[in-house]
């Protein structure tokens, strides 16, 4: 009988672990789906995206003064729009904390991050051809 008790013992000690290291498989959640249909969504520059950028990118030792593309107009943006470069920063690398942007390094008080509700917003804008008003 002593020996069945401790056979049972073990026998649960190890379904407990089994359990537990199944529950830890991953470290990293799934990116989120887009919250939006773009078909629902108004977005323009002159609307919304002016000033998500005005804030995020077009200020002082970025892309106002020093940085490649002059952002706090729509033709300053527009070079950047047209050949995919604004979409690969923001969107395909915004997980690079040098790449991505904003990047990681921006400023005190400034966004070093999006939101999703942002980045919704700019890939509908990207996806309707980037409309200026």
């Amino acid at each position: 009988m002593h020996l069945s008790k401790k056979i049972t013992g073990t026998l649960l000690f190890f379904l407990s672990i089994m359990v537990l290291s199944q529950s830890c498989t991953s470290d990293t959640l799934p990116e989120p789906a887009p919250a939006e249909d773009c078909d629902q969504v108004e977005v323009s520059y002159d609307l919304n995206i002016k000033a998500l950028i005005d804030r995020s990118c077009s200020y002082s030792g970025c892309h106002l003064d020093v940085a490649p593309g002059r952002f706090n107009t729509y033709q300053g943006l527009l070079g950047d729009l047209q050949n995919g470069k604004f979409e690969q920063r923001v969107l395909t690398l915004r997980a690079d904390p040098i790449l991505g942007m904003p990047p990681n390094n921006a400023p005190e008080g400034r966004p070093k991050d999006l939101s999703q509700e942002e980045l919704d917003l700019i890939r509908c804008w990207l996806e309707k051809g980037f409309p200026e008003n």
